[in-house]
């Protein structure tokens, strides 16, 4: 069997499938997806894409006590692409025993209890193990992509709307320097005609002036 993730979630140990574990971090969603289930949180960047937050507590129904302040994420690869799921704090990351783990048969595992694959007793304690790819419904699921792909696509139009802003920009600044350029040319014209024009008006003296010729008489 896989190593799992043991996390603590309300008192109760479960195991998350370290093979498909990303990472492990604190984070806070950066946006939120109106008219969600409550056990959504929103969606956070992570990498480069944006992940649901999925918080587990809500999920299981086991908000019996107040969440820990600094609780964690487990970012995981699913059938959906990649999600974060909240957690009390991750205990250890150990190896469970192929003997000690116990399959719950299809007929039990249902409804509430969809998503669990199996429990086992670990270190004396109830540990349930979790099959990630079974968390969410296909409506929930819908849900979920529906509202990762408005966000990319305000992302796209907020991202053409700026680049349209800056070529504009460039274009009228292209436009004003043009324009100066040719304020600058009409200027030095002006200046080459008038000095032609005095050129052209001015008289040149060389040498001194020729005194009359004396007439003489007899």
């Amino acid at each position: 069997m896989n190593k799992q993730v043991i996390c603590d979630i309300d008192g109760q140990y479960y195991g998350l499938d370290s093979t498909y574990v990303r990472s492990i971090e604190n984070g806070v969603p950066q946006m939120v997806l109106e008219g969600s289930p409550d056990f959504i949180e929103g969606l956070i960047k992570f990498r480069g894409e944006w992940v649901p937050i999925i918080r587990l507590r809500t999920m299981f129904e086991t908000d019996k006590s107040e969440q820990p302040k600094y609780s964690q994420l487990i970012y995981m690869n699913t059938y959906n692409g990649t999600f974060a799921f909240r957690v009390d704090k991750v205990v250890e990351i150990d190896m469970l025993s192929e003997g000690e783990f116990q399959k719950i048969p299809i007929v039990v595992n249902s409804g509430k209890t969809a998503y669990v694959s199996g429990a086992c007793s670990h270190h004396g304690r109830i540990l349930l193990v979790v099959d990630h790819n079974r968390l969410l419904s296909q409506d929930e699921m819908k849900f979920v992509k529906d509202g990762i792909k408005a966000v990319y696509e305000a992302e796209e139009a907020e991202k053409r709307r700026k680049e349209e802003e800056e070529a504009k920009r460039k274009a009228e600044e292209e436009k004003a320097k043009a324009g100066e350029n040719v304020e600058a040319a009409e200027a030095v014209t002006d200046t080459e005609a008038e000095t032609e024009a005095a050129e052209e008006t001015k008289v040149e003296v060389v040498g001194e002036p020729a005194e009359p010729a004396e007439i003489e008489t007899e």
